[in-house]
């Protein structure tokens, strides 16, 4: 009867909540997007529903991901061109131009070293030992002149000496404000013998000294002067080239330092600013410097030096010096 049932609650059928209506939308609404973007999954099971949704989803991710990572390889090549482009503009304008000439093998004085890839024989040995050859008995060897910072430094090198002609073709003038070694490769070393000259005193070498392997980031780029008041403490830090307008062309020498037992190749990048306040970096070399640092101290190297006082003898008791040179102390061979 229709009393009996009003008699119970008084509603009619429970109508479902707010929350299942609304799933019960989303999914309705949501299978009907995705009959009309994919309809060859009407029909298809649930969880194969689920795995292409999945797959699609990754593919996106990825994509978005790809797009990422060519923004930050994009950024990193569009600075890299544009440091490029810059140098290429300073160039162009004449700012800053350098030219590179290594010292000749002739013009190492003592204190030198000779460095050989092929080991000394016995008798090239006890020749040195004897005074009879010097450092010259290295066929095809590569000189170097060291370089330390004194007792404090603990690990002194060497390396060859470049002469740097730097020029501007500006006529407004330009200051060249430091000059960086950069770009540092550096692997073992091939050479397995070395002969080192002494001197009885130190041989100044004018210019800036790179201590190559030093850390990241440490001071670089060394007065090797050792009559300016500044020796040892980094070049432009006391000093700036003026190049440009009135001023002339100046020459540096630049020694790159490398550890016992390395080879190391680099290059040299200059900071310089326009008489309008504008800074500019330029790369200096063409091709990478390099930097022979002589054999280690490893298994099958060869470390001779030169007593000068026994070459001396040798050579004036073999009338290689004159008479006079050899003060009468030494006995002359006919």
């Amino acid at each position: 009867m229709s009393g009996d049932q009003s008699s119970g609650t008084g509603q009619g059928p429970t109508r479902p909540g707010r929350r299942a209506r609304a799933w019960r939308w989303i999914r309705t609404e949501g299978r009907f997007v995705a009959d009309t973007v994919h309809p060859e999954s009407a029909g298809t099971s649930r969880g194969r529903r689920l795995a292409t949704y999945g797959i699609a989803l990754l593919c996106a991710a990825f994509l978005v991901g790809l797009g990422l990572a060519r923004s930050y390889f994009t950024a990193g090549t569009e600075a890299r061109i544009g440091d490029n482009a810059q140098s290429a503009l300073d160039a162009e304008k004449g700012y800053l131009h350098a030219a590179f000439r290594p010292m000749l093998r002739g013009a190492y004085g003592p204190p030198y070293s000779a460095f050989s890839r092929a080991p000394l024989s016995a008798r090239e040995i006890d020749g040195v030992h004897r005074g009879e050859y010097d450092s010259s008995v290295l066929r095809d060897s590569v000189a170097a002149t060291g370089f330390s910072l004194g007792a404090q430094d603990a690990s002194p090198g060497s390396g060859q000496v470049s002469y740097v002609d730097l020029v501007s073709d500006s006529s407004s003038m330009i200051t060249v404000t430091g000059i960086d070694a950069t770009h540092i490769r550096c692997r073992k070393s091939g050479m397995v013998a070395e002969i080192h000259t002494p001197a009885q005193g130190d041989s100044p070498i004018k210019g800036l000294a790179y201590k190559l392997q030093d850390r990241a980031g440490t001071p670089n780029g060394f007065i090797t002067d050792i009559e300016d008041p500044h020796w040892g403490e980094p070049y432009f830090a006391h000093h700036t080239i003026p190049l440009g307008g009135a001023a002339a062309p100046q020459t540096l020498s630049v020694l790159g330092v490398a550890d016992p037992g390395a080879y190391c190749t680099w290059d040299l990048e200059a900071h310089f600013t326009t008489d309008d306040g504008a800074e500019h970096h330029t790369r200096l070399n063409a091709e990478p410097l390099v930097t022979e640092g002589g054999p280690g101290n490893g298994l099958g190297t060869q470390h001779l030096q030169v007593d000068l006082a026994t070459q001396i003898r040798w050579r004036c008791e073999h009338g290689q010096r004159k008479p006079e040179e050899c003060g009468g102390v030494f006995r002359i061979r006919p």
